[in-house]
């Protein structure tokens, strides 16, 4: 292990530089309880300090967390009784944990580091849940940025691998996002910050020190010396258009869904194979996101099979996915689930709260109602999950329900009705799902069936005085 320090300056360039990238990304409010991830190397220590000197500007409270992987000896306790001693020259508190090094030794080089990685991020998250911190603080820089954008390209990663390391993500921060090693280890000499070198970032096993040892350096010799801010800007253009493009798939993926659970997925084939390839993919890979808590899992291969099984009419077959992940087509439609998928009992009658909030348990969705006495175009976009309806035609007698045997209702277009037992046939609807789709009723009259059709009857005309606008979602979301 060696401890190495520097002389003090009073220039504060990087200070300032770090300030900008929390207020631009809004990483910093006043209360906030932050959580620094502390390694003890430069980059964490770095960020200790600048943190520390920016704690009376933000109005925050820090709390200090390292995990001793003790993967390196005694180095790695020697580590650990470094940052210990830090902390209490600045009466900051911290959590220090030894892992067990036996579990993650047993492993491959590849799943040692990725293991390590996993247990470092669940300790940080465990930490902040204990002190009830708003924000985890990680010393990722640009460089760190330019290495991960090189890996993922080179193990074939689409736009949101390229983007790299997001400045916010949660509530972890990286307020050193934007600024170089070298920058770093210059403010560390200038401060006299203390620090400790890791041995391991030197072992050329692992890929990431063989891109920062070895391609970026020739990267840089042979091809652009300013290969890292390259790097970096690039990763930034394509984390904006990432973000533009879930937004995209996120709208669509709304239109085409048929019914949701928080274990099941139901999406109409029809429309999707309407969309653009990239389109495609992408509302699959944030579909299985929605199921499998923000990860996908999906491999590009598998994205290719589910977008096959989706466009090819009659094909069966399940494919099966990480994390339980379950692909299917039923139909027309594209059913993705995880766990056991268990049919939903039927919806019990409800009194609809107009304006207010009306929550379904049996089928998992809120019905969120609001009246619009004035309104613009932009306003009058309906979709799947969205309906509106003339406010003075439906009355104030709304209730939310079942479906019942008999059930007649005019879609909208239509003039002549319909039973809903046809329609739920035309639309594909499994028998057993029928009971767990809300209908909308004003009187007897059904006014809307969730999720899919108003009635013709309910519709906004040119003579309609006020709109009855009901937002369907999750429970969790509150229905927008």
């Amino acid at each position: 292990m060696v401890i190495v320090c520097g002389y003090y300056s009073m220039r504060d360039a990087l200070l300032h530089r770090v300030q900008g990238t929390i207020d631009r990304h809004r990483m910093l409010a006043a209360g906030d309880i932050v959580v620094l991830a502390v390694s003890g190397g430069v980059d964490s220590m770095a960020m200790f300090h600048l943190l520390l000197r920016l704690r009376a500007r933000y109005h925050i409270s820090l709390h200090v967390a390292h995990l001793n992987h003790d993967l390196r000896g005694t180095e790695s306790a020697e580590t650990a009784n470094f940052v210990r001693r830090q902390c209490e020259a600045h009466q900051i508190p911290a959590t220090i944990t030894t892992a067990d090094g036996r579990t993650l030794r047993d492993r491959g080089v590849g799943s040692l580091q990725a293991a390590a990685r996993d247990l470092r991020y669940r300790f940080l998250e465990q930490v902040a849940d204990e002190q009830g911190a708003a924000r985890i603080a990680l010393g990722h820089h640009r460089n760190d940025q330019a290495e991960t954008v090189l890996m993922n390209l080179l193990r074939g990663s689409g736009v949101r691998g390229l983007g790299g390391i997001p400045p916010v993500r949660g509530r972890i921060i990286r307020p050193l996002i934007d600024c170089s090693r070298e920058e770093i280890e210059r403010y560390a000499r200038q401060q006299g910050i203390p620090y400790v070198d890791d041995s391991s970032n030197q072992v050329l096993l692992y890929s990431r020190n063989r891109i920062r040892l070895e391609l970026l350096p020739e990267l840089a010799k042979r091809y652009n010396p300013r290969v890292v801010h390259a790097m970096a800007n690039a990763a930034t253009i394509l984390e904006a258009e990432d973000t533009l493009l879930n937004a995209m798939a996120d709208k669509e993926l709304r239109a085409v869904l048929i019914s949701r659970s928080p274990e099941e997925l139901v999406l109409s084939t029809h429309r999707m194979a309407t969309f653009h390839t990239a389109l495609r993919w992408r509302i699959i890979r944030r579909a299985a996101e929605y199921l499998r808590e923000g990860r996908s899992g999906l491999t590009f291969q598998q994205t290719l099979a589910i977008d096959r099984l989706l466009l090819t009419e009659g094909a069966q077959g399940t494919i099966q996915a990480p994390g339980g992940l379950r692909v299917r087509r039923a139909g027309d439609d594209i059913v993705l689930s995880v766990g056991e998928s268990q049919v939903r009992g039927p919806i019990s009658s409800s009194p609809l709260a107009v304006p207010g909030l009306t929550a379904i348990p049996e089928s998992s969705l809120s019905l969120r109602s609001d009246l619009l006495e004035e309104w613009t175009m932009d306003e009058l976009a309906p979709d799947a999950w969205t309906a509106l309806l003339d406010a003075d035609c439906a009355g104030q007698d709304l209730h939310v329900r079942r479906w019942e045997p008999g059930d007649r209702f005019i879609p909208l277009g239509m003039s002549g009705r319909k039973k809903l037992q046809d329609f739920f046939v035309d639309a594909k609807v499994p028998r057993d799902q029928r009971g767990s789709i809300p209908l909308m009723v004003s009187g007897d009259q059904i006014a809307w069936v969730v999720g899919f059709r108003v009635d013709e009857r309910f519709k906004v005309t040119d003579s309609t005085r006020r709109i009855l606008r009901v937002r369907a979602a999750t429970t969790g979301e509150q229905a927008g």
